[in-house]
């Protein structure tokens, strides 16, 4: 990958030994990569709840790559590995890397930690610490300022596509690896520009779908809808995401005629599995649609944006407001 399209991705690190923040440093600089730190609080105040900091950071749009962690209890007392195991069941799509005091190794750590980690390294041996972060933090880096803006269009197309006080709430914007397809129906429309090429694929149920029409909040009128009604829904969201993303992020673009690469998508039906021949992390947005009058049940929605044929999202301009409130209140420091 060339030093112009190398992308970098923003990953947290809970480390209190010197040394060893200092051969992360090096690590994210030979990496590309930007360090957060978890800020420890000033002694003379008392030491800040890491368990609760980190949570925040957690449960904040900050796009996060990886998590490094210390075996050695922090200055509150709290174990990498209890940490770990806490994370993961939090985020389990974060690769998180343990700094071991004595092995590089995992097998010796209670199975519950081996679950959670994605390896374990030693500050002695820098290239298992780079194999990992080749291996793990795998190239992908999702602006948020893209994410949000894609929620912010998708809300708006489900109020509009369902009349009467719809409520659209989204989950926090996610990063999956796994091929799982969510329900039986599936749409999937290419997004083609001068900085990215892939798919985004909307994922639902036959049943929410016909709940939803039966409601008669819909462009369509059936009592009983069949697969034509519910594949017109599907198709109309699809049409006016992928319309709003178009205009809202491509337009003027020029996609040259000879960057044009294809590799194929392979569907396993029988294990629910999509492939796109690419094993980078996805973006993913979970949409639950509620109306108030429950004139039907809540509708689940699952976004993908898979971009598996080109992404230099360095091209895409992004803000680094969500980092800089982070660091300005004090619970993120840049190292």
């Amino acid at each position: 990958m060339s030093e112009e399209t190398k992308i970098v991705s923003k990953v947290l690190v809970h480390e209190c030994d010197e040394s060893a923040l200092s051969v992360l440093k090096d690590a994210c600089s030979q990496n590309n990569l930007v360090g957060l730190k978890v800020s420890t609080g000033d002694n003379s105040i008392g030491l800040k709840d890491i368990t609760n900091e980190i949570d925040d950071v957690l449960r904040s749009n900050v796009d996060l790559g990886a998590i490094f962690l210390a075996e050695a209890p922090d200055h509150n007392n709290i174990s990498g590995v209890d940490l770990c195991i806490k994370i993961h069941k939090a985020r389990p799509e974060l690769p998180i890397f343990l700094r071991r005091n004595n092995s590089d190794n995992c097998d010796d750590l209670p199975e519950a930690a081996q679950e959670a980690l994605a390896g374990c390294y030693h500050t002695n041996d820098i290239k298992t610490l780079n194999d990992l972060i080749n291996e793990y933090i795998c190239s992908m880096y999702y602006p948020v300022e893209l994410a949000k803006g894609i929620q912010e269009i998708s809300c708006e197309v489900f109020r509009n596509l369902i009349s009467g006080d719809v409520q659209v709430r989204c989950d926090q914007p996610y990063l999956v690896k796994d091929q799982i397809i969510y329900g039986e129906l599936f749409s999937l429309i290419p997004l083609e520009s001068s900085w990215c090429r892939g798919y985004m694929m909307l994922q639902t149920t036959e049943r929410e779908i016909q709940e939803l029409i039966r409601s008669e909040r819909t462009f369509i009128q059936a009592n009983s809808p069949g697969s034509r009604e519910t594949n017109s829904i599907l198709n109309e969201m699809t049409n006016m995401v992928w319309g709003g993303i178009k205009s809202r992020y491509f337009s003027g673009d020029e996609l040259q005629e000879a960057n044009r690469t294809q590799v194929p998508i392979i569907v396993n039906h029988a294990q629910k599995h999509i492939s796109f021949g690419s094993t980078e992390p996805q973006l993913c947005l979970k949409y639950t649609l509620h109306d108030p009058q429950h004139k039907f049940p809540d509708f689940c929605l699952y976004q993908r944006l898979i971009f598996n044929l080109s992404w230099s999202p360095e091209k895409f301009a992004e803000s680094d407001k969500a980092i800089e409130d982070f660091v300005d209140n004090g619970e993120l420091e840049l190292f």
